[in-house]
């Protein structure tokens, strides 16, 4: 569908404003450091994988409440909140002594993942499909999963850089960022244009907690929307478990903050480049062979990892896992949303998808942490193999559904 000069302008450009707000609300220019910083400030191994499971706690609490929260109200205004909660987060995190502080700081910062997770998928789905454009979500996904990620790639860098002079500093420069983010959501088209109706308190909450039974109860009774939940979960775990080994593995092989900085920043420019490309590799090799290839690629290249030392077999294992993470979210997105009936509850169920994602790195953080630094590289590895075999015999074909993949082959 074509509209008017007009309104292809505004399109345009509160896609422009959509992919900004992608980029900066998760620019965490302190993720290259953060395990470093803990231990600066006198927490151990444990504690830090522990402060990873009570993250992830969080956001399994939180995760389906701010998905209908974002589906009442409208996702713009979640996704301002979110960005806005990131600030009061990294702010508590620069003046964290102990695991306390640490904790209510991680808090935050879940809150703030979930306030934008699944809301932001949602609002673009939903945009798209206002403009009569839903066609174009997978493209668009992969696009503004790029910026998300390129994103990442100079927050990477520019944390490793700060990091240099004092470890804090890239929490300060993260806050700025996140402001800037939430001065983005308040120019983008808001979704919610009619006024709420004021209802008693108990019935909100009332109401809220139908949503969730609801978008909980379509999860469970459509086999492929159960199946690729449990997929992401599996996923989902490794890829955010190298935040947490990535940093300890690399400053044993006696690499410096910048240093760290720049390996995450160079990871997340080649993960970025294939999110941007994933749209064209659906469309030539299929969902199901990218699907499969991509957990098998991540369990291989954590054993590959665990007898690496440093040097060039050690870099091109990361690139292995920072092609998986690129193609990753623009993936299993478009066919998550495929199988979505009802846009009502689409960022509630998206909502649950995260919710189970994040139970499973909270439950794996804490055991890596059990477990110890060494081999902790085969651990994951294992996981990932014992993941493969389960959602192989779990199989119950994970296509799009018709009508979403004839539209983007006209596309």
């Amino acid at each position: 569908m074509v509209g008017t000069p007009v309104t292809e302008r505004r399109i345009k450009r509160s896609l422009r404003l959509f992919y900004a707000f992608r980029l900066l609300a998760t620019s965490y220019l302190f993720v290259p450091i953060f395990m470093l910083f803990q231990q600066e400030r006198g927490l151990s191994f444990f504690e830090r994988l522990a402060l990873g499971g009570l993250y992830s706690f969080v956001v399994v609490l939180v995760e389906v409440p701010t998905g209908v929260f974002a589906d009442r109200i409208g996702r713009r205004r979640s996704m301002l909140m979110g960005a806005l909660t990131m600030v009061a987060s990294c702010l508590i995190a620069t003046q964290a002594y102990g695991f306390g502080m640490f904790a209510v700081a991680i808090a935050l910062a879940a809150i703030s993942m979930a306030l934008c997770s699944g809301a932001d998928s949602a609002y673009l789905f939903d945009f798209l499909l206002e403009h009569g454009r839903v066609h174009e979500y997978a493209r668009r996904e992969s696009t503004a999963s790029a910026w998300h990620l390129m994103g990442s790639a100079v927050a990477f860098a520019g944390g490793g850089m700060l990091a240099q002079i004092d470890l804090a500093l890239p929490y300060l420069a993260t806050a700025g960022v996140a402001s800037i983010a939430a001065i983005i959501a308040c120019l983008l088209h808001d979704d919610q244009p009619e006024p709420v109706d004021r209802v008693p308190a108990r019935q909100v909450i009332r109401s809220w907690g139908l949503q969730m039974r609801s978008a909980i109860g379509e999860v469970g009774r459509n086999a492929k929307l159960a199946w690729m939940v449990g997929y992401s979960a599996v996923v989902f775990a490794l890829l955010r478990a190298t935040e947490y080994i990535y940093q300890p593995y690399l400053d044993d092989r006696g690499l410096s903050p910048m240093a760290i900085g720049g390996v995450f920043a160079g990871v997340y420019v080649v993960a970025s480049i294939v999110a941007y490309r994933t749209y064209q590799l659906r469309r030539r090799f299929g969902d199901e062979m990218l699907l499969w290839v991509l957990l098998a690629m991540l369990a291989g290249s954590f054993i590959g990892l665990a007898g690496a030392g440093n040097g060039p077999w050690m870099l091109a294992l990361l690139v292995v896992q920072a092609i998986a993470n690129g193609m990753f979210s623009p993936l299993t997105k478009p066919i998550l949303n495929a199988e979505i009936t009802d846009s009502r509850r689409r960022a509630a169920i998206l909502s649950v998808e995260s919710m189970a994602r994040r139970a499973a790195i909270g439950v794996f953080a804490p055991l890596v942490g059990l477990y110890g630094k060494s081999d902790v590289m085969l651990l994951c590895g294992a996981v990932g193999l014992g993941g493969l075999v389960l959602l192989a015999f779990a199989r119950k074909s994970p296509r799009p559904r018709a009508g979403l993949e004839a539209a983007e082959v006209r596309d």
